[in-house]
């Protein structure tokens, strides 16, 4: 039996060790899992479940994963927690004998994970990416507000590095913050109020100035060997109609073109997610995630489990698999499971 570690990650995990339960039917992965908080959800699924030490970074969480797989005869690392600085020691980890499911090296991850250098080297024949300026100060954003300004009736801004979309703000020249919050507007900013924030610092981390695309939102989740990507299930959001609660498994052919040529041009393997978004210009880039979606469980509704191909493509070969024609053309939602955690003293 092939002993599996997800380390500390994110809430996919939990999916992820559920839909390679359903297909491992001859039981071939021993699946344990990891996470710095005793109920996380992950560890209620897992074959094996340890909690991990609070604090360490780069360096230190490296020797600590070391001596974890060494301890527990682990044969395959998934890695979520620190993967930056895990890849760059990944020929200790295969010294001892473990393989690492990694999206890509430790030098495009970094890429993938500041979204300004990432716009400054992407080509634009490999996909395009809305219009976009960075700034680090008020003088800055005036300057990249007025040149993107003549070229698009609204803009938005979000920091370079950032996961899940935080800090976005669609950018309000009209209403000021009373009325959005009064409105309920989360992810909305008065451009009065951010230039006076602004002001009050002479540098801050970058920031991405950039129009606002107003279209349709894909989620591709995706999974890849080398650069060759093995499959990539689209799922859409309509962001027109308001009536729609769910998402629909789609088949744009932009869209698949555009993600086999980034998996290609960056040489990613394993789990990934590609985001783009419709503007008055055509599908737009958002941005790569090296690790998978919080939505993956619906895109496996396609009939691809994609945690359980990334795995025993590592293991045995994406040669071994069968190529599976996803299901395109149905509406896919997800609900909540309510759960029991266990009681642990205080």
């Amino acid at each position: 039996m092939i002993r599996v570690w997800y380390n500390k990650s994110l809430s996919f995990v939990y999916a992820a060790i559920n839909l390679i339960k359903k297909q491992d039917v001859k039981q071939e992965f021993y699946l344990v899992a990891s996470h710095t908080q005793a109920q996380a959800r992950a560890l209620l699924v897992a074959d094996e479940a340890h909690i991990e030490p609070t604090g360490l970074v780069a360096r230190a969480y490296v020797d600590w994963c070391l001596d974890f797989c060494s301890q527990h005869q682990i044969n395959v690392f998934v890695v979520g927690k620190e993967a930056q600085s895990i890849a760059q020691y990944q020929h200790e980890f295969e010294q001892i004998g473990v393989r690492l499911l990694l999206v890509a090296n430790a030098a495009t991850l970094a890429l993938l994970d500041n979204k300004d250098l990432f716009a400054q080297q992407l080509p634009s024949s490999v996909a395009q990416l809305p219009d976009t300026l960075s700034v680090t100060s008020y003088e800055e954003f005036e300057q990249a507000y007025q040149t993107l300004r003549t070229s698009h009736p609204c803009l938005a801004i979000k920091p370079a590095v950032s996961i899940f979309g935080l800090g976005f703000r669609k950018i309000d020249e009209q209403h000021d913050c009373l009325q959005h919050i009064l409105k309920g507007d989360e992810y909305v900013v008065g451009l009065e109020e951010l230039r006076q924030g602004m002001r009050q610092q002479s540098r801050f981390n970058s920031l991405l100035v950039m129009e606002f695309l107003t279209g349709d939102e894909w989620s591709v989740d995706c999974v890849a060997n080398n650069g060759t990507l093995w499959a990539a299930i689209q799922r859409r959001k309509f962001m027109a109609s308001k009536g729609v609660p769910s998402q629909y498994i789609d088949n744009n052919h932009e869209i698949a073109q555009m993600c086999q040529q980034l998996t290609a041009h960056f040489s990613l393997s394993g789990q990934f997610n590609i985001q783009f978004r419709a503007g008055n210009n055509g599908i737009r880039l958002l941005e790569i995630n090296a690790r998978p979606s919080g939505g993956m469980a619906m895109a496996c509704l396609a009939g691809v489990n994609l945690p359980y191909i990334a795995l025993k493509g590592l293991v045995s070969g994406y040669d071994s698999l069968p190529r599976i024609q996803a299901k395109t053309g149905f509406y896919v939602g997800e609900v909540s499971v309510a759960l029991e955690l266990p009681i642990h003293d205080k």
